[in-house]
């Protein structure tokens, strides 16, 4: 599992009361900068955020087009009920305690994500060993039988985990709460396409508001230790060198430290050609986040815009005139 897989939790809460204190906090916790497994972390850190910074903004680019227009079919009845829906969803996706969620299902994310596919071997390999040992009617299950019906369970734990997961989030969510209250007023059809709308419009608010912002603020907190992590390499490359260098080194000793060395020399290029990337995408961070927020305000007004007009609005159809019918077509749909 790599090192620094997002940020905890507290600092997620950090940010959003920090702008209320009077005064800064004492840090909780001490530079890494001067630890070994920091500095040879730290390239692959600078990385890991700058890309999870550039696909949470794609993935909520790639969202607006879909929050522009409310479901279809919706009833006059329902569209208020939508409108403060989906205003609740817009609040939901910038409170601490969606956040707070949001940022701990991640973390979890990742932890399952590493070992993911050897969890589904294991998951599959029990099933089908507990297949073969029973008996399919009068004859044995056949191998291929059972290796389906592992692979099945394997995939309904990740579909049973997804789900679990949206669940929790949905208990963070005052508008999940608010739609529930309100499901006795909406057909299934309505409800359904509601809470699917609402769920990406409170993820895509949370990612413009509060996310990208948690990785701006990383980002920048990473660069601070840039020094301190770099003076850390050489540190344990003089370290290295010196040590190979005694005349008394055992000979088993050698092709470790020898190792040790060409680790340390990869890391120091890794950071040579991170670093510059790392501080662009600093700079730029905040330019890109007030645009992916300025795209969003206009797609959730947008939204908002058309709950306002009547359903018959929507259904109106199209004036344009009808096309002339082709003289020279047949029946048959010759003469094309």
């Amino acid at each position: 599992m790599t090192l620094f897989r997002v940020l905890p939790q507290f600092a997620v809460l950090a940010f959003l009361t920090g702008a209320a204190a009077c005064r800064p906090e004492p840090a909780v916790s001490a530079p890494s900068g001067e630890q070994s497994v920091f500095a040879e972390a730290y390239p692959a850190r600078l990385g890991q955020v700058r890309a999870a910074f550039n696909e949470q903004e794609k993935r909520a680019q790639g969202s607006l087009a879909a929050l522009r227009t409310p479901p279809a079919g919706l009833k006059d009845s329902e569209r208020p009920i939508a409108k403060a829906l989906y205003e609740r969803a817009d609040r939901a996706g910038r409170s601490g305690y969606y956040a707070d969620e949001a940022v701990h299902q991640e973390a979890l994310d990742g932890l399952f994500e590493d070992g993911r596919a050897g969890l589904r071997r294991r998951v599959a390999g029990s099933v089908a060993y507990t297949v073969k040992q029973k008996k399919c009617g009068e004859q044995d299950c056949t191998e291929e039988l059972a290796n389906e019906l592992g692979s099945a369970a394997a995939y309904a734990a990740d579909r049973a985990l997804d789900r679990q997961q949206e669940q929790q989030l949905d208990a963070h969510s005052e508008a999940s709460h608010y739609l529930d209250a309100h499901a006795p007023e909406l057909s299934a059809r309505s409800l359904d396409a509601l809470g699917k709308q609402s769920r990406t419009l409170t993820r895509t608010s949370f990612i413009a508001h509060v996310r990208l912002e948690l990785y701006r603020r990383e980002l920048a907190s990473l660069l601070e230790e840039e020094q301190s992590a770099r003076a850390t390499l050489d540190r344990d490359e003089a370290e290295t060198k010196t040590a190979l260098a005694r005349s008394d080194l055992p000979k088993a000793q050698k092709p470790a430290l020898e190792h040790r060395l060409a680790e340390l020399a990869a890391r120091r290029a890794d950071l040579d050609k991170e670093l510059p990337l790392a501080k662009t995408a600093s700079d730029d961070a905040a330019a890109h986040i007030e645009a992916l927020q300025k795209d969003y305000q206009a797609a959730l007004s947008a939204l908002l815009a058309a709950l306002e007009q009547p359903a018959a609005a929507e259904a109106t159809p199209s004036t344009a005139p009808a096309a002339a019918p082709d003289k020279n077509a047949n029946s048959s749909g010759a003469g094309r």
